[in-house]
């Protein structure tokens, strides 16, 4: 999951309880590690994500090695068990550990990984096609609105067409090697259909972020937005749920056809790299922390479980987490001041 120095020993060792390494007041979790290892960085996801009060401590006395501290116990051990730790205190949502468990092949990986942007790209689009109604039916919005919403879905098409282009580059080859070539060409052409409508909208909202808020102009300009934002909505659903259900159970098959045809197991098993090195904007500090922003809980740790496994760049794995961890809590620091009685 990632290097902190001294590297760890291979085999994942049970996590060890001591209540003699530390004892000062302390809240009820309190993680200690050096704040570049990524493993630091996945132990504070999960806590974030299972909204659990915590203090990090962004060094370790115990040779550099992050580890827990959970009321009087202090928890060392292998990444996965201090994961496995914070899950049977905290269930949920279930963190990498027990989430990806089960989970061994490339193939599943690969799968599993492309499911999940389709879930964020759907819930984005689904929630700028709300916003836009919102606005239209509101007058056209607070002062800055338009800007804003304009930025928000600058980042969602810059990762729906990379996301397309892993697709292209990536899966549908190995596909049409290994099954109906049909299947394929169904879903290129989808993606065809859908390029016009994502660069119209875009154009759309540029022109609606000079026009004057409340004019009737701006009034049809939103409503004839939302209008295609839910007709977008609505392809992409299709879509992916053809891909899902026709397509990604293919996966393995078309690894398999890959190997009999001369690429060895790391080839197939490196799939997983390929997909974030052909989405490189997206799994970047710029535009990762908004596209987690579409995935619930349980599948952000599911997402962010793959990344690790895979990213080979610890460098930039863990610039990512650190641009995620951030806005993580950022949002919790303001959900917390307004929730203080005025």
């Amino acid at each position: 999951m990632g290097n902190c120095a001294p590297k760890p020993k291979p085999r994942s060792r049970p996590a060890q309880h001591s209540s003699s390494l530390l004892t000062p007041d302390f809240p009820a979790v309190r993680l200690y590690g050096p704040e570049s290892c990524p493993i630091s960085s996945c132990l504070r996801l999960a806590l974030l994500y299972k909204s659990v009060p915590f203090q990090f401590v962004p060094r370790s006395p115990l040779l550099g090695l992050p580890f827990l501290q959970c009321g009087a116990d202090t928890v060392v051990g292998a990444a996965d068990s201090l994961l496995r730790e914070l899950d049977s205190r905290f269930p949920r949502p279930p963190t990498t550990a027990t989430a990806l468990a089960d989970m061994t092949s490339a193939a599943e990986e690969v799968a599993l990984v492309t499911a999940l942007q389709h879930r964020s790209v759907e819930r984005h689009v689904e929630e700028l096609a709300r916003w836009a109604t919102e606005m239209a039916s509101g007058g056209g919005g607070r002062k800055g609105e338009a800007a804003r919403m304009e930025r928000s879905y600058g980042q969602l098409a810059e990762v729906v067409l990379e996301h397309a282009q892993m697709e292209e580059r990536l899966l549908f080859p190995a596909f049409e090697s290994a099954a109906d070539r049909g299947v394929c060409k169904v879903a290129n052409e989808e993606h065809a259909r859908d390029l016009p409508i994502i660069n119209g909208i875009k154009e759309d909202i540029k022109s609606m972020v000079v026009m004057e808020a409340g004019t009737p102009f701006h009034q049809e300009a939103l409503l004839n937005l939302s209008l295609r934002l839910k007709t977008l909505e609505e392809h992409f659903k299709g879509h992916f749920q053809e891909e899902e259900k026709n397509m990604l159970p293919l996966l393995e098959m078309a690894m398999r056809s890959q190997r009999e045809e001369g690429e060895d197991e790391s080839s197939s098993r490196s799939w997983m790299e390929q997909v974030l090195v052909l989405m490189e904007a997206t799994h970047s500090p710029r535009l990762f922390p908004f596209f987690m922003a579409g995935l619930l809980p349980e599948e952000a740790m599911q997402y962010v479980g793959l990344v690790c496994r895979q990213t080979a760049d610890q460098q930039r794995l863990a610039s990512m987490l650190r641009s995620l961890i951030t806005v993580l809590e950022t949002k919790q620091s303001i959900v917390g001041i307004l929730r203080q009685p005025t």
